[in-house]
């Protein structure tokens, strides 16, 4: 036990130094138009979001997503607009500049200059999106502010209930999360345009349209449906390394079932050691295309960090449907049956299991889950043999 003079005197230099970390924020954050909302030490992740609001709907409180994301270790910054609300242009380079703020104040604010998402909300998605794809300033080491050497692009773009008109250009576009509706009430067929022009210019997008949107509370927390959105955009920035960046892994091996290798199903790595990063997945899905029955593969970009992870393997049939087009099943049956009219083949591995069946165990009787190590290293990974039972 320390004495009491010591103890004090470590109090004072913890508080001191705690103080001078409170003033640093403040500092950054004084002349920055976005307020703060930082999580606690322990739970901080380094990823940042950068709230855009609606500015023509104040009833929705974005402190509320701001409180709500850092619970779940992200930094959460609010974008606090200056002019009128309906000069889109405007608005949308200052938010340009508020990213590259964020990136340059990345030390004061403990979050890391390469994990910063920008989520723009209702009328604010539209600012986002006009930011994010058409405002880009890019970094230039050359400049005199310390704000002009970051890129203001964001790593994620989230265009949440946006009645948005921008159209993405040609070129580099950062993952984007939309969240609509299908409501023509709600005038929301941007969205769904938005959607469209991303996914024929083949950039990562995830899309996730409601019967109805609800814009007076962010998290519409009475509403377990559309209230699902958080959540669901939270999973998406797992998956995309919000929350590490750490040195992700290409994952490549084989699934066993009772001896055999698994026809069809996937396998869920879940991590356990570690604060940030997502569930990883790798798909059985065993084409034609010479593959080896059982066999899964991950790429590097939706791999896993080096760690433990839980593993739970899922099996989605007990035959590899694509042999009822083998020329063997077709031939040698005599008369045609309803079937071969039909389908031009027999079906006869239709269907092939009662239920999804779930292993997270070695064996049912076993006490313990099954657990993977991942090790580092671009080939550690190449050969992996997971082999479950079903008793």
């Amino acid at each position: 036990m320390l004495p009491r003079f010591l103890k004090n005197k470590f109090c004072l230099i913890l508080g001191l130094a705690t103080l001078g970390f409170s003033a640093a924020v403040s500092n950054a954050a004084e002349s920055a138009p976005y307020s703060v909302s930082l999580p606690t030490a322990k739970d901080n992740t380094g990823g940042a979001v950068l709230i855009v609001p609606d500015p023509a709907a104040k009833s929705a409180d974005p402190t509320t997503l701001a409180k709500w994301l850092n619970d779940r270790g992200l930094a959460a910054f609010v974008f606090r607009a200056s002019g009128p609300a309906a000069d889109k242009t405007a608005a949308a380079a200052s938010v340009a500049r508020a990213v590259q703020q964020l990136r340059a104040h990345a030390a004061e604010y403990k979050i890391s200059a390469k994990r910063v998402a920008l989520l723009g909300f209702g009328g604010g998605a539209d600012i986002a999106a006009e930011a994010a794809y058409n405002q880009v300033v890019e970094a230039n080491v050359a400049a005199t502010d310390a704000a002009g050497k970051f890129s203001s692009r964001p790593d994620l773009l989230a265009v949440i209930w946006g009645p948005t008109s921008v159209l993405p250009p040609a070129g580099t576009l950062p993952p984007t999360f939309i969240v609509g509706s299908t409501s023509t009430g709600d005038n929301l067929s941007g969205s769904i345009e938005l959607w469209n022009k991303l996914r024929a210019a083949r950039a990562s997008v995830d899309a996730h349209f409601f019967a109805k949107a609800d814009l007076k509370t962010v998290l519409a927390a009475d509403n377990a449906s559309v209230g699902s959105w958080p959540e669901i955009f939270y999973a998406w920035t797992r998956f995309c390394g919000l929350m590490t960046e750490e040195k992700r892994l290409p994952v490549k091996g084989m699934v066993y079932l009772n001896g055999h290798t698994l026809p069809h199903g996937y396998v869920i790595f879940t991590p356990v050691d570690f604060v940030g990063a997502g569930p990883i997945i790798g798909r059985v899905l065993n084409s034609t295309a010479g593959e080896a029955l059982g066999l899964f593969k991950i790429p590097a970009d939706q791999g896993p960090i080096a760690g433990r992870y839980k593993v739970e393997v899922y099996q989605t049939m007990n035959r590899w449907l694509s042999n009822s087009f083998s020329s063997d099943l077709v031939g040698g049956r005599g008369g045609a049956s309803p079937e071969k009219t039909y389908f031009g083949h027999y079906r006869l591995l239709s269907p092939t299991i009662d239920d999804y069946h779930v292993f997270s165990k070695v064996r049912p009787s076993d006490r313990s889950d099954l657990f993977v190590e991942f090790k580092s290293g671009t080939d550690a990974n190449l050969d992996l043999k997971i082999e479950v039972f079903s008793k």
